[in-house]
């Protein structure tokens, strides 16, 4: 089989151009470290099949499913910087956002959550169980800062950042959890962005990884961080993701 790429995270239709750009520089770089990267990402299917696929050359994932199921089952490659509201370097914060237009809450300085109860009223509109930013963030700080989280028959599965903005600023949730980055993006391409706001800020989190097959050698490994360097900003976190303190999901 070729080898497999793929940059699915925040490949959304308006952003497809930019996310084949950044491929394609990415793409160049490993093949001058002697890599045989595909001309084109594989967009579509699913997406742990894809993760865990020895074919895979070079994948972006969320650090929750590198924390549970992926864990010792692909290799860290790098974390990609973004630069969005809410970013550091090589990781991001998730907004808590709420109903009706508002002033955004600032990005507060420190790593820990800015999360009030009231914030959590209602029912929650998230993308999957599995994952960091859009769930298990909230988890975590929950039960870091004694709030109650609510009954699963009070979450909307909504299966994408996006369609969580849109829940919310529908009525059909109260509140959402959604990455910086993907806010970042909804604030440029999404309409229902702007019936909504930030009401708080879940804590620091490591950004999204990158990650290649488990077959690829020491030797490689170093060669793909110097093709992921030379290609875009990025930094290797020593702790590319948090201990899980849940069961293992699909992510």
């Amino acid at each position: 089989m070729p080898p497999i790429a793929t940059l699915p995270m925040y490949d959304w239709p308006e952003r497809r151009a930019e996310t084949d750009a950044r491929w394609a520089r990415l793409r160049d770089a490993l093949r001058d470290e002697g890599f045989d990267a595909p001309g084109q990402l594989t967009r579509g299917g699913d997406l742990p099949s894809l993760w865990l696929s020895p074919d895979l050359l070079i994948g972006e994932t969320c650090s929750q499913p590198l924390a549970t199921v992926l864990n010792g089952c692909v290799r860290y490659v790098a974390t990609p910087v973004h630069h969005a509201r809410g970013c550091g370097h090589g990781t991001y914060r998730s907004a808590v956002i709420r109903r009706y237009p508002g002033a955004d809450m600032p990005v507060p300085e420190s790593g820990a959550a800015v999360i009030a109860p009231e914030i959590l009223t209602g029912r929650l509109a998230a993308n999957e169980p599995g994952s960091m930013s859009g769930y298990v963030t909230l988890v975590y700080d929950c039960e870091d800062l004694g709030l109650p989280m609510p009954a699963q028959s009070e979450i909307l599965w909504t299966g994408a950042h996006r369609e969580s903005i849109r829940a919310v600023s529908k009525g059909r949730a109260d509140y959402a959890v959604i990455d910086c980055v993907s806010w970042d993006l909804a604030r440029q391409l999404e309409p229902a962005s702007s019936e909504v706001h930030v009401a708080g800020w879940a804590s620091s989190r490591p950004g999204l990884p990158l990650i290649t097959s488990l077959a690829t050698g020491d030797e490689e490994l170093k060669r793909m961080r110097r093709a992921v360097m030379a290609a875009m900003e990025a930094v290797v976190l020593d702790s590319p993701f948090l201990p899980s303190r849940l069961p293992d999901r699909r992510p």
